[in-house]
């Protein structure tokens, strides 16, 4: 529920009613805040290979958030949005949209089956909304854009974590304005761990490591700057790993965890190693796959995650191995670079085989085609089947604890990646193949390149309730290529 800060009663406001004078206003006034620093960033621009230097800055890992209080089953948080100066490039001071200042946002760390709270604050002047990607949370929860958080109030969004662990995320969700709302900052990451995945001997402490992969451009004087795209969405020209440009990470010769989000508006990344050594993925949107699979490359499309155990005393001291965008070009041809350093001997459990069970699911009961496309007259809109995106029309109406085939079939001739809230679902085909090893767990995301048909088992095992689903390349999504799903009980 959405309550102001003096009274704590519940208030609902349309989200279409945030105004977009409101909206143009914050950004006039990120856009326009004062630098650190007067002087430009060309002569920078200049001598670089790429729009900046890459691999100069050390890898920032995004504070751990303490809980304001906590209770026998319960983990309380309180997170404020609100305007911050953060320091992206040396020596200039960049406005952002911000979680608690900081970008990206504090890091939850949750538990199996402890349930959390969080107070979610809104300062920025203009409504907002957060959704918790991956999670199997009530509606009321979810993010839905007709919740939004009015400017000046505040909403408690409650998660009970009944789900296996993960990498999740929390991002803002207001329809319309996702895209330049998310560019601008407002995204962070969110740790579900259990018992059972702690014994697996999988790296844990300060050799797990959340990554969150983002491009941006920048104005001369430093500041972000964006421009909307609605065919491919907004494309930047310079690569961001936890808010520092391609930054350097030194690592012992020992395995590390690395949890890859793709938390871009519109680029897809296929990431490898320079080297051209292969990955160990042990984990996709929904956890950990049923065995580790090694692979030369991991796709991913916007909000798609992929967790890799990368064993770096295969290695000698002084090895600089690059993450690379097989995708880019220049700016984001590089993503960051592992630098190795002594140390690590102690590191020599192997990988299990066996990471996770998947249990038999029943017949699926219903079949459904989800049409890709836009139309251009009188506007241009992206859409599902036909239909732009209609809060009061309910497109699929689900049955709780059942199970269904869906058929996106991608009319269009760019990439979606769809999305579901509140559920997971596994990927039967792409055409008429199977899907690789890396898709064979289970996923909340999944990539529709052109002209391809992509088929997926949703498991409808969580909560009742309105729903959505959506292509999570930003703009498209804020240009009404979502519809709405009520999983009846």
């Amino acid at each position: 529920m959405a309550t102001d800060d003096r009274t704590w009663k519940p208030s609902r406001r349309n989200l279409l009613l945030n105004g977009a004078a409101g909206l143009v206003s914050l950004y006039c006034d990120l856009e326009t805040a004062t630098p650190s620093r007067v002087s430009t960033s060309a002569a920078r621009r200049a001598q670089a290979d790429s729009p900046f230097e890459p691999f100069r800055a050390d890898l920032p890992i995004p504070p751990v958030l303490r809980p304001s209080r906590r209770t026998a089953t319960t983990d309380q948080y309180v997170v404020t949005m609100r305007t911050a100066q953060v320091e992206i490039l040396p020596g200039y001071s960049t406005p952002v949209l911000s979680y608690n200042g900081m970008l990206p946002g504090p890091t939850i760390h949750a538990r199996a089956g402890r349930r959390v709270e969080v107070l979610q604050r809104n300062t920025l002047g203009v409504e907002t909304n957060v959704h918790l990607h991956g999670a199997r949370a009530p509606a009321s929860s979810d993010g839905h854009p007709r919740d939004g958080i009015p400017a000046g109030t505040r909403r408690v969004y409650t998660y009970p974590n009944r789900q296996a662990p993960a990498t999740l995320w929390y991002h803002d969700h207001t329809h319309h304005a996702t895209a330049e709302m998310v560019y601008r900052g407002l995204a962070a990451f969110y740790l579900l761990r259990d018992g059972r995945e702690d014994e697996l001997g999988l790296p844990q402490g300060r050799y797990d490591i959340p990554l969150m992969i983002a491009d941006k451009s920048f104005n001369a004087d430093g500041s972000l700057r964006y421009a909307r795209d609605l065919n491919n969405g907004f494309l930047g020209d310079t690569v961001l790993v936890n808010g520092a440009v391609q930054p350097r990470l030194r690592v012992e010769r020992r395995r590390y965890r690395l949890r890859f989000l793709n938390a871009s508006n519109g680029r897809d990344y296929s990431l490898e190693l320079s080297d051209g050594s292969p990955l160990t993925q042990v984990a996709s949107d929904g956890g950990l796959l049923p065995r580790p699979s090694r692979v030369r490359r991991i796709m991913l499309s916007s909000a798609e995650r992929a967790e890799v155990v990368i064993d770096f005393s295969l290695y000698r001291p002084g090895t600089e191995l690059v993450l690379r965008n097989g995708l880019g070009t220049a700016g984001t041809s590089s993503v960051m670079r592992f630098d190795v350093v002594r140390g690590g001997s102690e590191d020599f459990r192997p990988l299990p085989r066996a990471l996770r069970e998947f249990k038999r699911l029943e017949r699926p009961v219903a079949t459904r085609q989800v049409v890709l496309d836009r139309q251009i007259i009188p506007r241009v809109e992206w859409q599902l089947n036909g239909l732009g995106f209609d809060m009061d029309r309910i497109d699929t109406r689900p049955r709780l604890g059942s199970t269904e085939v869906w058929r996106f079939v991608n009319r269009s001739t760019h990439t979606h990646p769809m999305h579901l809230h509140g559920f997971f679902f596994r990927v039967l085909a792409r055409g008429a193949k199977r899907p690789g090893a890396s898709e064979r767990g289970w996923k909340d995301t999944v990539r529709v390149d052109p002209g391809e048909t992509v088929t997926i088992m949703p498991y409808f095992d969580g909560y009742p309730g309105a729903y959505v689903y959506h292509c999570h390349k930003l703009e498209h999504g804020d240009q009404n290529m979502m519809a709405q799903m009520e999983v009846t009980a």
